[in-house]
C-alpha cells in the first residue's frame, strides 16, 4: 500500500492537485503537501474520501487545469477505494475512543425533567454547546468545562434544588420555587385543584354511556364506562335512576321521560339537557344553613363558620325540603335583613334565598295537592344520585354567595383570614374508586403538610381575631407572643375557654359544640404536623440517598451512600443548616458531582478486552444510559435500569425489545428534536431573528414556534410509529396547528393536526417545510444556494468545500435588484473556480423558489418577476419545483440519502466522529434499513447490537486515534 501510493499516487497528486492544494493559501484549505505516506492519509481519510468522489466525477482537477488521464484517474480513485477497505476491515468493531464528557445542555435539561418530574430547564442561560465534526453537540470533542460554565453548573443545580419541596414521606420537586409560604400554597392547592378537574363529573357523559349500554346491553356498563373514561362505580347509579324501580314522580318523571324520548340524531344534545336540568333543580333543593348565632360573634367567626361548612359539605346528597311548595301555597314573603351583622342576620339570608328560589319558577318544585310524599321519595332520590356539587374548587369572603370574590382556591371563606375547608364528600363517594380516594387523602394531608395551613391560620386568627372574645373589636387581640408560644396547647384551649363564655352567655348548645369541635381540630393537627415532621427526617435522608442512585445511573456503593448521608450531617452539625437547607444543599452536591453532570461510560468490572479491537464490554447499567441517551437523550427509566440490574441487557433480544419499547415512548421525542435538530440544522430555530418582521408581519413567535415544532412532529411519528425513512423525502403528509395552516392556506385546523395529502398545498414530506426555507433565506430574499447547499450537505451527505472568503455578496433585498436571483446566480457560476461548487447545489435551490424568505408559496418574487422553478440537474436532467427534486433524488440519490442517514445516526448513537473501521458498520446498517422496508427501527437494531455500542476501547489501547 505504501509501495503504490510513494510510486503512483503522490506523483499524480503533486502533478495535478499540488498546485492549487498547497503553497501559502490552498484552494479550500486543503493542502496536500504533509501527506507523505498512507499513514498519514489514514489519519484524515474524510479528506481523501473527497478527493476520491471529486476525482471520479471528474470534477477535479477543474475544467482548463491540466487533466489526468483515465488510466491516472482510475489508479488513483482505486487506491484510495483499497486504502479505505483495507483499514476498515482490519479494525471492523473498533469502538473508538469515546471521550468522558459532561451532559449538553439538552441532555441535562431531560435528565432533571425526568430525574425531578418537573421541566425545569436549568441551562437556560448555559452558553450554546458547540458541535462535533460529525455536526453533534453531544460528544466529548465538543463538551469541554470551563470554569465559567462550571460556575453555571452550580447555580443550576441550586435553581434544581430550591424546587425541592418536602413531604412526608420524602420529597418532590415543583414546577416552579419553593422557597416561601406562599409557594408552598400554591403548588398543594393546584396539585388537589387539577386532581378534582381530572375527574369524571359531567352527567351529560354518564347518560350519553347509559344511553350506549340501552343499545347494547351485551356492553356491560364496567366495560362502557372504562371506554369512556367514566366511573364504574358511578354510571350503575345513573342506570338505575333512569332504568331502575323507583318513585316516578315529580323530577325523576321529568327526567325519565327525556330519557325515553331520546332523538336518535341528537343524542349528545338531550343529554346535555338532562344534564343542564339536574344542575338547575339541585342548584334550586341544595340545602342552606346558617351559623349558630352568639351574640358579639360575627357568622363568619372561625369556630361558627367552621359549623356551617361542615353542615353544608355533609348535606351535599340531600335536598331542602322547604324549597318545595304546594300547589295550594300562598307566596312568600320577603324577609328583613338585619342591617348590622350579627344574630338573625344568616337566617334572614337563608329566608331570602328560599324566596328566591321559589320566585324561579321551576315547575318540578310545585307539588301537586296529596302528592308530598311521593315528590319528597322522588327528590330523595334525584339528591341522592345528582349532589348539589362534587367538589368546592373555591369559595369567596362572603359564602355561600359566589356571585363575586373568585379565585381563592380551596379557601374556608374566613372572610380576610387565611384557611382551608375540604369539601368533597360526594366526589369520594360516588366516583373515587379506593385508589382514587387514597390519593385525594394523599393530596390533602401533603397539604397539610406542605403549607402548613392550619399553624399559619391559627397564629393569624390568634392575633387578628381573639380580640372579640375580649369584647375590643375584631383585629385588636393581645399582646403577641412569640409563634411558638402561641401554638401551644394551653393557649389553643385557653382561646377556646373565652369562645364558650360567649356562647354560653347566648345560651346556644350548637355554637358550645361547634365552639369544641373547632378548637380541638386546630389542637390535634398542629399536635399531628410536630409528629410527622419529626417522623420524616429519616425519610427524608433515605430518598436522598434514593435520588443520588437516580441521579447517577446505578445503586450506590457502600462508600458513596457515607458520602451523601455524611455531607448531610455535617451541614446539620457542623454548619447548623436547618433539616430542610441540609437536603437542599445535600442535593446540589449530588447534582455536582461528575458522576451525574458526566457521561462516563465505564466497562463492567473484572471485564477483559474481547479481542485487540472490539474493546472491553460495558457494564450493563453504563450500557443502560448509552441507550437512553441515544433515544431519548436522556437518563434511563426504571425499567431500563432493572434489567442492567439483572445483568441482561447485553442479550441482543433484551437491548432490542428495550429500544423498541424506548422508540415508542414520548420521550423519544428527545431523539426528533436533538438528532434531526442537529443533523437538519434547524436546532436553534427557535431564537431564529433573520427575519425582518415589518415586511413579513405574520412572522410572529408563535409562527417561529409552529416551523420549529413541524419537522420535530414529523421525525417523531416516524420514529414512534416506525415508518419508512423515505418518508422523510417523498411524503406526502404533513403536522400543522392553527398558526401554521393558516401561513400554508389551509384550511383551519384546532390544535396539531396530520394533513394526510398536503401537496395542493405545496407541502409534504421535509423538503418544503417553511422551517428551513425560512432558516436559508437571507432576510429579504431567497437564497437558492444556501437551499440547495442544505439539501446536498444536510440531506444527501456531500461534503462541499467552504467558498472562497472573496466571494461577493448578492443583493439583501430583491425587491431592489434589478435581475431575478436566477439571473444573478448564472452570472456567478460564470467564475470558473465558483462554477465547480455551484453546479452541485443550485438547481436543487432554485426548485424552491416558488416559496418567499418565510417558506410561504408565491407567483412572484419581491421584485414582482413571475418566479420560475425549472432546474438543469447534474446528471443533465430538467425537472421543475419540489416535485422534481423528489423524482431527481428517488431516481438518482436515494441510495447518498440512505448512506448519509446511517452515517449521521451513527455518529450522534455513539458521541463521536466516525472512522474508517466504522464503515462496514454503515453499510450493514444500509443494507438491513434496505431488507427492513426503510422503517426506522431496523437502523437503530443494528447500532445498538454492534460491537461499537456494546464496547468501550480497551485502557491500553488508543491505536484508533490514528484513525481520526
Amino acid at each position: 500500500m505504501d509501495r503504490r501510493f510513494t510510486g503512483t499516487v503522490r506523483p499524480i497528486v503533486n502533478r495535478y492537485c499540488a498546485g492549487c492544494h498547497g503553497g501559502t493559501a490552498p484552494a479550500a484549505q486543503f493542502d496536500l503537501r504533509p501527506y507523505t505516506n498512507t499513514a498519514s492519509v489514514v489519519k484524515d481519510y474524510a479528506h481523501w474520501n473527497t478527493v476520491m468522489e471529486r476525482v471520479a466525477a471528474k470534477e477535479m482537477p477543474p475544467k482548463g487545469t491540466p487533466q489526468p488521464t483515465d488510466t491516472e484517474r482510475r489508479e488513483l480513485v482505486q487506491w484510495i477505494d483499497s486504502m479505505r477497505k483495507s483499514e476498515a476491515q482490519k479494525r471492523a468493531g473498533d469502538p473508538g475512543i469515546v471521550l468522558a464528557r459532561r451532559l449538553s445542555n439538552a441532555e441535562y435539561n431531560d435528565t432533571i425533567r425526568d430525574l425531578t418530574g418537573a421541566d425545569i430547564r436549568p441551562t437556560r442561560e448555559f452558553p450554546v454547546d458547540p458541535a462535533n465534526p460529525a455536526g453533534f453537540d453531544n460528544s466529548g470533542e465538543s463538551l469541554t468545562m470551563s470554569p465559567s460554565l462550571l460556575n453555571k453548573y452550580l447555580q443550576a443545580a441550586r435553581e434544581v434544588a430550591n424546587h425541592m419541596v418536602l413531604t412526608p414521606d420524602g420529597f418532590d420537586f415543583a414546577p416552579h420555587p419553593m422557597l416561601v409560604e406562599t409557594d408552598r400554597e400554591k403548588y398543594a392547592i393546584k396539585r388537589i385543584v387539577d386532581f378534582y378537574a381530572r375527574q369524571p363529573t359531567d352527567y351529560a357523559d354518564y347518560f350519553e354511556a347509559a344511553w350506549r349500554h340501552k343499545q347494547q346491553p351485551t356492553l356491560s356498563l364496567a366495560k362502557i364506562a372504562t371506554d369512556a373514561k367514566l366511573s364504574q362505580k358511578y354510571l350503575p347509579m345513573i342506570w338505575d335512576l333512569l332504568e331502575g324501580r323507583t318513585t316516578e314522580a315529580g323530577p325523576i318523571a321529568k327526567l325519565r321521560t327525556m330519557w325515553r324520548t331520546m332523538p336518535p340524531d341528537a343524542v349528545r344534545a338531550r343529554c346535555v339537557e338532562m344534564r343542564d336540568y339536574v344542575v338547575k333543580l339541585r342548584k334550586l333543593t341544595a340545602m342552606e344553613f346558617a351559623a349558630p348565632p352568639v351574640k358579639g360573634l360575627s357568622p363568619t367567626s372561625q369556630p361558627i363558620m367552621n359549623w356551617k361548612l361542615r353542615a353544608f359539605a355533609s348535606h351535599r346528597r340531600d335536598f331542602d325540603r322547604a324549597a318545595l311548595r304546594m300547589d295550594t301555597d300562598p307566596p312568600l314573603e320577603a324577609p328583613v335583613i338585619p342591617r348590622y351583622p350579627g344574630l338573625g342576620q344568616e337566617s334572614a339570608i337563608r329566608a331570602a334565598a328560599l324566596m328566591a328560589k321559589a320566585r324561579v319558577g321551576e315547575s318540578s318544585l310545585i307539588i301537586p295537592t296529596g302528592q308530598r310524599a311521593n315528590y319528597e321519595a322522588a327528590f330523595e332520590k334525584l339528591s341522592s344520585v345528582f349532589p348539589d356539587v362534587f367538589y368546592v374548587r373555591e369559595r369567596g369572603r362572603f359564602f355561600p354567595d359566589d356571585s363575586q370574590d373568585k379565585g381563592r382556591l380551596l379557601s374556608a371563606g374566613y372572610h380576610n383570614v387565611m384557611g382551608y375547608f375540604r369539601d368533597d364528600t360526594p366526589l369520594m363517594e360516588l366516583i373515587l374508586d379506593e385508589r382514587g380516594k387514597k390519593e385525594l387523602d394523599r393530596l390533602w394531608d401533603e397539604f397539610e403538610y406542605i403549607g402548613d395551613y392550619t399553624t399559619r391560620t391559627w397564629v393569624q386568627y390568634f392575633f387578628n381575631q381573639s380580640g372579640e372574645v375580649l369584647g375590643n373589636g375584631r383585629e385588636s387581640g393581645t399582646a403577641r407572643p412569640s409563634d411558638a408560644a402561641v401554638v401551644a396547647s394551653p393557649v389553643i384551649f385557653g382561646l377556646r375557654d373565652a369562645y364558650l363564655a360567649k356562647a354560653e352567655a347566648s345560651n346556644n348548645p350548637i355554637a358550645m359544640e361547634a365552639i369544641r369541635d373547632h378548637f380541638k381540630r386546630v389542637d390535634d393537627s398542629i399536635r399531628r404536623i410536630e409528629r410527622m415532621r419529626v417522623e420524616a427526617e429519616p425519610k427524608h435522608v433515605e430518598a436522598l440517598l434514593a435520588f443520588a442512585a437516580r441521579a447517577y445511573r446505578r445503586p450506590l456503593t457502600v462508600k458513596e451512600r457515607e458520602s451523601v448521608s455524611g455531607y448531610y450531617a455535617s451541614l446539620r452539625k457542623k454548619d447548623g443548616l436547618t433539616h430542610e437547607e441540609a437536603i437542599r444543599d445535600s442535593i446540589v452536591s449530588v447534582l455536582m458531582s461528575p458522576k451525574f453532570s458526566y457521561r462516563i461510560d465505564l466497562s463492567s468490572a473484572g471485564a477483559r478486552p474481547t479481542n485487540a479491537v472490539t474493546g472491553v464490554p460495558l457494564s450493563d447499567y453504563a450500557l443502560a444510559s448509552r441507550l437512553s441517551y441515544f433515544l431519548w437523550s436522556s437518563m434511563p427509566d426504571e425499567t431500563l435500569l432493572s434489567h442492567a440490574a439483572k445483568g441482561d441487557l447485553h442479550r441482543p433480544e433484551v437491548l432490542m425489545a428495550q429500544a423498541h419499547r424506548m422508540l415508542k415512548d414520548e420521550k423519544a421525542r428527545g431523539l426528533s428534536t436533538e438528532f434531526a435538530g442537529n443533523w437538519l440544522d434547524f436546532r436553534r430555530f427557535e431564537e431564529h431573528n433573520a427575519v425582518d418582521r415589518q415586511r413579513f408581519p405574520s412572522f410572529n413567535n408563535e409562527l417561529r414556534e409552529a416551523m420549529f415544532e413541524e419537522p420535530v412532529r414529523f421525525l417523531d411519528d416516524v420514529v414512534r410509529n416506525d415508518k419508512s425513512v423515505l418518508d422523510l423525502i417523498y411524503g406526502k403528509h404533513t403536522f400543522v396547528n392553527p398558526v401554521l395552516a393558516k401561513h400554508y392556506g389551509m384550511p383551519e385546523v384546532k390544535d396539531w393536526t396530520r394533513i394526510d395529502d398536503a401537496s395542493p398545498y405545496g407541502r409534504g414530506g421535509l423538503l418544503p417545510m417553511s422551517v428551513f426555507l425560512t432558516q436559508s433565506s437571507p432576510g429579504l430574499r431567497t437564497s437558492p444556494v444556501k437551499r440547495g447547499y442544505w439539501v446536498v450537505r444536510r440531506v444527501l451527505g456531500e461534503v462541499i468545500p467552504p467558498p472562497p472568503a472573496n466571494v461577493p455578496e448578492l443583493p439583501g433585498d430583491e425587491a431592489k435588484s434589478d435581475l431575478p436571483l436566477r439571473e444573478m446566480l448564472a452570472k456567478h457560476r460564470e467564475n470558473a473556480s465558483c462554477a465547480a461548487c455551484h453546479a452541485r447545489f443550485d438547481s436543487f435551490g432554485l426548485a424552491f423558489e416558488n416559496y418567499g424568505p418565510v417558506g410561504e408559496r408565491r407567483t412572484n418574487d419581491l421584485g414582482g418577476r413571475p418566479v420560475n422553478t425549472e432546474a438543469i440537474y447534474p446528471n443533465g436532467a430538467k425537472k421543475s419545483g419540489v416535485d422534481g427534486v423528489q423524482s431527481y433524488i428517488k431516481e438518482n440519490r436515494e441510495k447518498d440519502f440512505v448512506d448519509n442517514l446511517s452515517r449521521k445516526l451513527l455518529a450522534y448513537s455513539l458521541g463521536r466522529s466516525l472512522l474508517l473501521s466504522d464503515e462496514p458498520l454503515v453499510e450493514r446498517m444500509s443494507a438491513k434499513l434496505i431488507a427492513g422496508g426503510y422503517r426506522f427501527s431496523a437502523l437503530v437494531d443494528t447500532i445498538v447490537t454492534s460491537t461499537q455500542f456494546l464496547n468501550r476501547q480497551s485502557e491500553q489501547k488508543g491505536a484508533s486515534n490514528a484513525q481520526k
